[in-house]
């Protein structure tokens, strides 16, 4: 017995329609589930979601589909430990039933086959699922007064709910984890002679591409990851008011702001949107519905990264356009002693390596050494002219086309136009995606195309050149640490690039191009 829709029900379903009510008579829901438990299932999420966010992910979908299906008569057939369905609360006269047979079909047959000897119509559904709700499953019974079987296909070729009034194998001979199932049991269905309806749709979540359907509301179409790096990851998908999108997740904050980077990265767009040559921010959350992560959407800018050796020019009039920006009412952190937040944030970076016991001689020496010449550097001056910088310049934060802009806006500040410069020029930032080491000419011929815009204080600029120098190398130093643990994503292209520049041919050319006037 149970309540739905305010109507009281015993053995039946009471199904709304236009004008009148259609009453079903002994139905069944199988709840079909893994009890869940922490480091089993769900492996493809494993590059990602550590153990302990698959194993919320897994109760959140168990428990938000159980809690439409205990409004209907149910039984639950369930695999794993019992005591690890705990936290559904199953109610004592639900009874519960441990799933038998020789794989997937087999189970699912099984649990079908023995519940129709008390039932009339029955239907089957999984846990993992997204987009199940009262109105499918009324439509499901509802359908089974007029044909034999019912179906609900899912995303991947699957299907996530089955159900039957009689005895039908639909479950042998089904090659499963494959995206011909669904159409492998319609097609048996068929060669049976035996009616079958498709209803709806249902999203299996197994892949961290189904995640994020799921986040942007039961998403069908072409989902693309294009970029990836340590703190983000983006997808290109279509959204039928903007047209083509990005899905930006947000995996940490180098800030340190938390569940509130997604936030702050929104704000800054926001502020930038007049600048005219970064992208539109649409929506974010700070947390998703599946996602233990912040995440934003906003305009996809189509074009090429940008090329050093043909570039420099538009690169120069985009980063002036950003720093002519209206700060007034800006709520973006500002760094009022820059040299002096630079410098504290390259000891606690360089610190984690210090304490490591990989460490290499020759790296601390010469980091050492850059450390001590720049602490003597004026660390206390004051920020002169204040504008909204990107502080992260690679090539790939360039779009360049028919109409260039800037993108990743992860770890804007206020701060001044010169640091900006400088990041965009040093080897740090020029190599780190490309092979390109700008010489002095091509960062003169730079700046004096930015100079068509806005005024450069040169004598600044040589500073910021050191500073962005150490702030690179101190950066790598930290992630040599963690590439060299078992946790987080790896990137191999990264990794090449952190030894490269702690190796003592870029330390020993560093020293010689931007430190030998102050060591």
């Amino acid at each position: 017995m149970g309540w739905h829709k305010g109507i009281r029900i015993r053995n039946g379903k009471v199904i709304k329609g236009a004008l009148a009510l259609f009453i079903l008579y002994d139905n069944m829901i199988i709840f079909f589930t893994k009890a869940p438990a922490l480091g089993f299932g769900k492996s493809r999420l494993k590059e990602i979601l550590s153990d302990e966010d698959i194993l919320k992910l897994n109760k959140k979908l168990i428990k938000d589909n159980y809690d439409i299906i205990r409004e209907y008569e149910h039984v639950i057939y369930y695999d794993g430990a019992l005591s690890d369905l705990s936290f559904l609360d199953i109610d004592r006269n639900v009874r519960v039933i441990a799933q038998y047979g020789d794989g997937l079909g087999e189970r699912m047959k099984n649990a079908i086959y023995a519940e129709l000897k008390d039932s009339r119509s029955i239907l089957l559904t999984g846990s993992d699922l997204t987009g199940l709700d009262s109105n499918l499953i009324d439509e499901a019974f509802l359908s089974l007064s007029k044909c034999d079987a019912v179906i609900t296909p899912t995303y991947d070729g699957g299907y996530g709910l089955i159900g039957m009034k009689e005895k039908i194998d639909l479950f042998s001979d089904i090659t499963y984890s494959t995206n011909m199932v669904y159409l492998d049991v319609i097609n048996r269905a068929t060669a049976f002679n035996k009616s079958i309806t498709s209803i709806g749709r249902l999203d299996d979540v197994d892949s961290f591409c189904d995640i994020i359907r799921a986040e942007l509301g039961g998403y069908y179409g072409e989902l693309e990851e294009i970029g990836r790096g340590e703190y983000n990851i983006n997808y290109l998908y279509y959204d039928s008011e903007h047209g083509k999108s990005v899905f930006r997740i947000n995996l940490d904050s180098q800030l340190g702001l938390g569940k509130e980077q997604i936030a702050y990265e929104f704000n800054a767009l926001r502020e930038l949107q007049s600048s005219g040559v970064t992208p539109r921010a649409y929506y974010y959350k700070t947390d998703g519905y599946l996602l233990p992560y912040g995440y934003l959407t906003m305009e996809y800018l189509s074009g090429r990264a940008l090329d050093y050796k043909t570039d420099l020019e538009i690169a120069a009039r985009l980063l002036a356009n950003v720093h002519n920006v209206d700060i007034k009412n800006s709520k973006l952190i500002r760094a009022d002693k820059p040299f002096q937040v630079m410098y504290d944030e390259f000891l606690n970076m360089y610190g984690v390596y210090r304490e490591w016991s990989g460490k290499s001689v020759i790296v601390t020496t010469y980091i050492d050494r850059f450390m001590h010449a720049i602490s003597q550097d004026g660390l206390d001056d004051d920020i002169i002219n204040p504008v909204i910088i990107n502080t992260e310049l690679n090539n790939r934060n360039f779009i360049i086309g028919e109409k260039s802009f800037i993108i990743d806006w992860e770890k804007p500040i206020i701060g001044e136009a010169e640091q900006d410069l400088a990041h965009f020029m040093v080897p740090t930032t020029t190599n780190w995606k490309t092979d390109v080491i700008l010489d002095d000419d091509e960062m003169d011929f730079f700046i004096n195309e930015y100079e068509r815009y806005r005024k450069v204080d040169r004598n600044r600029l040589k500073k910021y050149l050191r500073f962005n120098c150490l702030r690179g190398i101190t950066w790598c130093a930290m992630a040599k640490v963690e590439y060299s643990s078992d946790r987080g994503i790896k990137n191999m292209d990264t990794l090449a690039k952190i030894d490269k520049f702690l190796s003592e041919d870029f330390l020993r050319m560093l020293e010689y191009r931007f430190f030998k006037e102050i060591l």
